[in-house]
């Protein structure tokens, strides 16, 4: 556990411990958290990362109310995805039958402190826009050229799919931690693909399968050093950055028939 880990749930300790007597008065439970950082760095050696979340129940009283239960959100920045259907042609597949999803979420994190299905009914969560019936309405709704209702989902499960295979795309039933009555900690991993942008990391507060209340925190993963001054010119000077990279392939053509033929 780092400095920030540290210090992130020694404040929530002590804040739970100042306002434990006032707990009990409170009549609705409320959530706050934080994140151990709200930047990530990717340089040339980053191999993905680990994400800490802390978060304390204010209002959360054991009266013989029902335990309130946490759902943790993380969506990453919108893109568009074009996908295609492979198409046998001769002895080769091809891809054939774009379709596309132009707002979906490049990276997705759903952990829980219980099983879906016990903290809120389906419809429930799918109308507060939690968990990935959600996340399909949503691609449905920016998806392109789809013949009908069904050709739609079927390649909207098969997106989830592919985005899960690739680490982008996960969830864990057990992945909120609650200690004690009023403190709780989540982790979420960052594979070493994870795209730039901003991210925004959301917690559901529920009981007795109503929604509570809800806290959001921002999160940003963006290029460092040397690599972010390669990436900026990239897309903001394309013409010299494809220049550039012409010349430094012809520079070390002749480097390596130079080398070559020393030897």
């Amino acid at each position: 556990m780092n400095r920030m880990t540290t210090a992130l749930f020694t404040f929530f300790l002590a804040l739970s411990a100042f306002m434990a007597p006032a707990l009990a008065r409170e009549a609705k439970p409320k959530v706050v958290a934080d994140l151990s950082t709200h930047t990530v760095a990717i340089k040339t050696d980053f191999a993905g990362t680990r994400v800490m979340l802390f978060g304390a129940l204010v209002g959360s009283s054991e009266d013989g109310k029902a335990k309130p239960d946490l759902i943790i959100a993380v969506r990453g920045p919108s893109q568009s995805f074009k996908l295609h259907r492979k198409k046998r042609m001769g002895p080769i597949w091809v891809n054939a039958d774009e379709r596309i999803f132009r707002a979906a979420p490049a990276y997705y994190a759903l952990l829980s402190s219980n099983l879906l299905d016990n903290i809120a009914p389906p419809r429930k969560r799918r109308a507060r826009g939690v968990g990935y019936q959600a996340l399909k309405d949503h691609l449905l709704a920016s998806g392109e050229g789809f013949r009908d209702l069904k050709e739609a989902e079927e390649y909207a499960e098969g997106f989830i799919r592919l985005m899960k295979d690739k680490g982008l795309y996960r969830s864990n039933d057990n992945g909120v931690h609650m200690s004690g009555p009023y403190l709780f900690r989540a982790q979420f991993d960052l594979p070493a693909n994870v795209p730039l942008g901003e991210y925004k990391a959301e917690v559901f507060l529920w009981r007795d399968g109503r929604l509570l209340g809800k806290f959001s925190s921002p999160l940003k993963i963006e290029k460092r050093g040397f690599e972010r001054f390669v990436y900026e010119v990239a897309h903001k000077q394309a013409l010299l950055y494809g220049v550039a990279a012409v010349i430094i392939a012809i520079a070390a053509g002749f480097a390596a028939a130079a080398i070559f033929r020393k030897t």
